[in-house]
């Protein structure tokens, strides 16, 4: 067996891995941009090979056997040895070349990310990039497995995997609309959400959840409506369906605007969230990365202060709220 898969083609892994990815071996040929015989003789000549069946063969698709879930993982295991021996042959090129796999909130994509993306492509135009728009939780997980070598979230829970290597405070508010008797106020404390429906973020999602708990607390009979996308919540208020709790990032330029108000929440005994910037620990990251995941660090006082200014909060820092780098 071993000296059969030392003769196993590169194309009918790349074939196999595709089919595994979509599900079925039409949807890989229509990937590949080759025939679905194709592929399918290539996985029959793997399956040959290796003396097993690597998919169960269904009407809706393919279903991979556990002879396949092995050979899949270790084409994941390949493919990442691959992207580390490219990336250190790109060092030695002096970031000529690269690639950044980053993993952020929605909000953090539109405020925070672009204009410093844009920056480093025009001092490094040979790096390239992907950016996948994803949940906390989501993001920590994929750290955590290697998939990603930098996350930026706001205050997800902590994982023993993923170490932050900065952080920074940020304001959480009340999100309302324009004409609402709430928009005029410097400050809002809980207890000023009586009788309002109160829109919020699901635990591990932008850094809204822990608000439920203390809502509840303050104000038992108060109205809630949960969602797991930070910026449906402002979507939502839009719509006349209550008032939102979140963080100015991801609407800065509607609060601008004045298209959506953002009234700072005033009490004292909630903990502000952070908005964190996370990489696997022990792990060297690709010449790449780690330029640009400096880059990330520096900015995040400015981008912190740009954030404060836009909520029209007071700007308070905890210095041991703050993490240097790792």
């Amino acid at each position: 067996m071993a000296s059969s898969f030392v003769h196993v083609h590169l194309v009918a892994l790349r074939y196999f891995g595709e089919t595994v990815r979509t599900g079925s071996m039409r949807q890989a040929a229509e990937h590949l941009n080759v025939a679905a015989s194709a592929v399918n003789r290539q996985i029959l000549k793997l399956e040959d090979q290796l003396q097993c069946k690597l998919f169960d063969r269904r009407a809706e698709g393919v279903r991979l056997t556990a002879a396949g879930e092995v050979l899949y993982n270790y084409i994941l295991r390949l493919e990442r040895d691959l992207d580390r021996a490219i990336s250190q042959i790109d060092d030695l090129r002096g970031l000529r070349r690269g690639h950044v796999k980053i993993a952020c909130e929605d909000g953090l994509g539109r405020d925070y990310l672009p204009p410093l993306l844009s920056q480093f492509h025009k001092d490094h135009p040979g790096i390239t990039y992907s950016v996948e728009i994803a949940s906390a939780l989501d993001i920590l997980t994929q750290v955590a497995d290697g998939a990603i070598d930098i996350g930026i979230a706001m205050a997800p829970p902590r994982n023993p995997d993923v170490s932050i290597i900065a952080q920074a405070a940020m304001p959480m508010g009340v999100v309302v609309a324009p004409d609402s008797p709430l928009a005029g106020r410097q400050s809002v404390r809980l207890r000023d959400l009586a009788g309002e429906t109160v829109i919020l973020a699901k635990d591990g999602t932008g850094g809204g959840a822990s608000y439920y708990e203390q809502l509840g607390f303050a104000q038992p009979h108060t109205r809630f409506m949960q969602t797991n996308a930070p910026d449906f919540i402002t979507n939502l208020v839009k719509a006349g369906l209550g008032v939102g709790i979140r963080s100015p990032i991801g609407i800065m330029g509607d609060i601008e605007d004045r298209k959506i108000c953002f009234v700072p929440i005033g009490d004292t005994t909630l903990e502000a969230p952070t908005l964190s910037l996370y990489a696997k620990p022990h792990r060297a990251l690709p010449m790449a990365a780690a330029t640009l995941l400096e880059r990330l660090k520096d900015a995040l006082p400015e981008f912190r202060d740009r954030v404060h200014a836009a909520g029209r909060c007071p700007l308070v820092i905890d210095p041991q709220r703050e993490v240097a780098p790792a």
